[in-house]
């Protein structure tokens, strides 16, 4: 089983990890039918990595459907759900330790265009850092485009305190964390397996009381998202 990749959860920190230079700007998707399907999204981007990447061992286990396997070195989960546009591949190995790559999509309110969202999840770190990309997709050009998060306002990791119940002291913590001690108190996103909207929590739940922390949701407005208030 290959070895997790840790990647950096902050949308909009300096020096970017190596997994943000790699995505690809452009996918061609190609498709049968009137519309292509999130697995068309996931093979146009799986695609564009090289051949012992885990995103092509991801468009594998798409290709094959949902599966839960376990072998020597850990076991793997794949869900396929073409109904409600989503998909996802997890390996864990002996240790427990997971990565996960998910992917969905929704339709823009103009009917020419799509937003596509790619979610990769790592706990090699002890807790769940993610780095999510948006692409948007042309109808017309049929092509996939790397774009800025379509965000009313970034997520921050003071969304996820619940300021009636903390106390000053965790509040300044996590406001004055800095560099690789910030990670953990980021938010970490969960793609919708049905519905429109995005989750996020904090990426260690165990970084300061669950009594102080919340769960917040991105709100789909067709074009893009804005955070539940």
């Amino acid at each position: 089983m290959k070895t997790f990749k840790n990647t950096l959860l902050l949308l909009t920190m300096a020096v970017l990890p190596a997994f943000c230079f790699a995505q690809p700007e452009i996918c061609k998707v190609t498709f049968t039918g009137k519309q292509p399907t999130i697995k068309d999204f996931a093979r146009a981007y799986c695609s564009q990595f090289e051949n012992d990447s885990y995103e092509r061992d991801a468009l594998a286990e798409f290709k094959k459907g949902n599966s839960n396997v376990r072998t020597a070195g850990g076991c793997i989960d794949c869900v396929v759900d073409t109904k409600n546009g989503y998909v996802s591949y997890t390996t864990t190995n002996i240790d427990g330790d997971s990565e996960t790559m998910e992917m969905c999509y929704w339709n823009c309110d103009n009917k020419n265009e799509k937003i596509v969202a790619v979610n990769r999840i790592s706990t090699a770190m002890g807790f769940d850092e993610s780095f999510l990309t948006f692409y948007r997709y042309n109808v017309k050009t049929k092509t996939m485009r790397l774009i800025e998060a379509p965000f009313d306002r970034d997520p921050d990791a003071i969304d996820l305190i619940d300021q009636e119940k903390a106390d000053k002291a965790t509040v300044d913590m996590v406001l004055n964390s800095r560099n690789e001690d910030s990670n953990k108190y980021q938010p970490s996103f969960r793609l919708p397996c049905t519905g429109k909207d995005i989750t996020y929590r904090m990426a260690d739940q165990n970084a300061i009381p669950k009594e102080f922390q919340k769960e917040c949701k991105l709100i789909w407005d067709g074009n893009g998202f804005c955070p539940l208030e």
